[in-house]
């Protein structure tokens, strides 16, 4: 059996367990395959906490984009809602509205032109008269 040699890497935690071999090819004894399988346990432990600890950053910006998600198809929804709101249109009824304008129009314009052949009718008829 080995003796156990006391060095200052025992009291650090290395990633060095992954060999179960020293590097003359003779196996480990038991004291220092104690010492592997505790950093083992130890470097899989942080490992595993910072697992945790990216599960749980990683849900928390998760929520974040599925609200900004929610909020944006809101917005997107209304702003359809209010632009079909805006084109929708009946043909027939602005076609009908726009018809009795031209009509209205055309209704005062000829009005209009009576009106100045009358006024002119009259100056004529006054000027002559003279």
């Amino acid at each position: 059996m080995q003796a156990f040699r006391f060095t200052e890497s025992n009291f650090f935690m290395e990633d060095n367990w992954e060999n179960p071999y020293e590097e003359d090819g003779v196996t480990l004894g038991p004291e220092e395959a104690l010492i592997r399988e505790t950093e083992k346990t130890k470097a899989l432990k942080v490992e595993k906490l910072q697992l945790k600890d990216t599960i749980k950053k990683l849900k928390i910006k998760n929520n974040t984009l599925a609200t900004t998600k929610q909020s944006l198809e809101n917005q997107l929804n209304s702003l359809t809602d209010y632009s079909e709101s805006r084109i929708s249109f009946k043909p027939s009824n602005n076609y009908d509205t726009l018809q009795s304008d031209q009509k209205s129009q055309i209704r005062w314009s000829f009005y209009i032109l009576i009106f100045n052949l009358i006024s002119l009718a009259t100056l004529l008829f006054f000027l002559l008269n003279q």
